[in-house]
């Protein structure tokens, strides 16, 4: 477990430490804060289409920084040659997979967590449809203040101590944007006292533990690819499960309920296990239908993708064990 445990934080930070995840993680969260502006000259629900717009920045945003973490953490110290440093050391093949699986979906996980606290406080913000609605005043007074305070002490951490920004802001981002959603949460939008989150939607919160979960798939893949691929087809490689993924029911399902004998059932039912089930965590048809999404089926899509995360840990491991590094 030590070994796992130093291999995961030092991948974590190379991470966090890239320029691309703070730029990427700045740029979505930026198109969130954006969003309410963009999103006010549709015909139809304004706040659907902005809470569409944020579930889809969330998904793209993981795929990038998916494929960017597991190629540059993993293919990238096979081709610079300092994973020799590593697996030169007592540390098992299979050790340093899993160290690496930890890490980048601990940095995966800190990065949907800040994009998550975002949407919440822009969705509560909604769009400003028409004259007499007001602004959420407290949404933009703390959430402006917190993102303007972390980038103020990165900014002087860098100046006065070299320390990294992007790692520095990141960092403080997590406390501060969650101390003013909490503390945003207690007021309604004319500042007026009320119960802690009324304005806050858990189905959302809901959604994006599913869209967590299926990052993290698409990061397992993205780690069995790195083993083998470069940065740039591993995206293309991500790109193409991603989106088979979430057509998958619409092409393959069908082919495998209209099987009339046994071993074509069991041919369709190979290739629809091999692609992971996107649908499965995609839920932006329910919460535009005001849907309920269970807890229940939230635990059933966890175990689904826990065992896909799983079978790609041990196909990714295999992968490694037989390439050369020297």
């Amino acid at each position: 477990m030590g070994q796992i445990f130093a291999i995961a934080k030092i991948t974590f930070l190379q991470i966090i430490r890239q320029g691309v995840y703070g730029v990427l993680l700045a740029l979505a969260m930026g198109v969130m804060a954006m969003a309410p502006a963009v999103t006010a000259f549709t015909l139809k629900d304004d706040n659907k289409m902005l809470q569409d717009l944020c579930m889809s920045t969330v998904l793209v945003t993981g795929l990038m920084l998916a494929a960017f973490a597991a190629s540059g953490v993993i293919s990238a110290e096979i081709e610079d040659k300092t994973i020799l440093t590593i697996i030169s050391k007592p540390v098992n093949r299979f050790v340093f997979i899993i160290g690496k699986f930890v890490g980048i979906f601990a940095a995966l996980a800190l990065a949907q967590y800040l994009q998550t606290v975002t949407f919440l406080m822009v969705l509560r913000h909604g769009v400003l449809w028409a004259a007499w609605v007001h602004h959420d005043v407290p949404i933009l007074v703390f959430g402006l203040s917190a993102a303007g305070l972390a980038v103020l002490i990165a900014t002087l951490a860098n100046y006065l101590f070299d320390w990294q920004f992007a790692p520095v802001a990141i960092l403080l981002g997590v406390p501060l944007l969650t101390l003013a959603a909490v503390v945003a949460g207690f007021f309604d939008d004319q500042w007026n006292m009320q119960s802690f989150g009324q304005d806050y939607s858990l189905q959302v919160i809901w959604a994006s533990v599913l869209l967590l979960l299926a990052v993290w798939v698409l990061a397992g893949v993205c780690v069995v690819c790195s083993t083998r691929l470069n940065i740039v087809w591993t995206s293309v490689v991500a790109l193409v499960v991603l989106c088979m993924g979430m057509t998958w029911d619409y092409y393959v399902l069908p082919k495998l309920e209209a099987s009339a004998d046994t071993l074509a059932y069991a041919a369709w039912a190979v290739v629809y296990a091999i692609v992971p089930n996107f649908q499965l965590f995609w839920m932006i048809d329910a919460l535009d239908q005001g849907q309920t999404i269970p807890p229940i089926y939230v635990l059933q899509a966890a175990g689904y993708a826990g065992l896909y995360i799983l079978a790609t840990l041990f196909l990714a491991s295999s992968l490694f064990h037989t390439r050369q590094v020297g």
